[in-house]
């Protein structure tokens, strides 16, 4: 892992903090630096290209193209930054909780992060953070900034969002509150550990697949504390304090909407949801 090109990328002198930050200081600051850097996108997919989850394709496009991706690239990369500075990230797999429920696939990458400074019984200064927090850059413009403590109940209000995570029998489920009030599942995921080629499985069944919402939808996102700007196809979606408004966007705005909003210059297309949707209806 190019750990110091990394660092570099996302704004962070992690030698400056080791020595007197707690293992939450440290992976929070890396969470959020990673989600206030890199974009959600799914333009590889879009313009008819594959998607690697091998670290140098992923360095290569996301350090020195300086682009972004989904969540099987973010999380992949932040794992293997993780590692290399100090922790030892389990990959989980997960089902988002969008559509009816037996259409829900494991298709959503997150990260166990056990603490690297196990708890002591015997201490008399017992060690006050969880035994492993879950940490997600990779679920666009409503995902987690922060990672939040695994367990069950444990909450954290991030940039206008509360968010909460619970059992659900064997699962554990993430949901998310605005300032409407109203709570939303995002998504469900097991302990089970999963291995590089589950993985490869659920990246290729999700950039391939032709009802995967990656080739039905274009989306660009951008997340930070102040603001989530969430672009899908024709519809524009803003977050401000937890509150939300949309605005459509019409095909001929698609690349001045992307250029001032998330510096991304789009090419001319068409792009694979506009043959998706030309096929539909020919």
């Amino acid at each position: 892992m190019r750990l110091v090109d990394y660092l570099t990328r996302i704004g962070l002198d992690e030698t400056a903090n080791a020595a007197r930050d707690t293992p939450f200081a440290r992976l929070s600051r890396m969470h959020l630096a990673h989600r206030e850097t890199f974009l959600f996108e799914n333009l590889s997919i879009q313009t008819g290209g594959a998607i690697s989850v091998r670290l140098p394709d992923l360095e290569r496009k996301f350090l020195d193209e300086r682009r972004g991706g989904y969540c099987f690239e973010h999380n992949t990369l932040f794992a293997a930054a993780l590692a290399d500075a100090g922790f030892a990230p389990v990959t989980l797999l997960g089902r988002v909780r969008r559509g009816p429920p037996e259409r829900w696939c494991r298709t959503h990458m997150v990260l166990r992060v056990p603490n690297p400074e196990p708890q002591n019984p015997e201490s008399r200064t017992p060690n006050l953070e969880p035994e492993a927090w879950l940490a997600d850059v990779g679920f666009g413009g409503l995902g987690l900034l922060e990672p939040i403590p695994l367990r069950d109940g444990a909450s954290s209000l991030q940039g206008g969002i509360e968010y909460r995570l619970r059992r659900d029998g064997r699962l554990w489920v993430l949901s998310m509150r605005g300032a409407s009030g109203d709570a939303t599942d995002l998504y469900e995921f097991s302990d089970d550990p999963q291995t590089p080629w589950d993985v490869e499985v659920a990246n290729h069944f999700t950039s391939t697949h032709p009802e995967s919402v990656f080739r039905r939808t274009l989306t660009i996102q951008r997340s930070g504390r102040d603001e989530r700007v969430i672009l899908r196809s024709g519809i524009l979606t803003r977050y401000r304090h937890g509150r939300m408004t949309e605005e459509p966007i019409d095909r001929a705005q698609l690349t001045r909407v992307a250029r001032e909003l998330f510096g991304v210059e789009l090419p001319a297309g068409p792009f694979v949801f506009e043959e998706l949707t030309a096929t539909a209806f020919s």
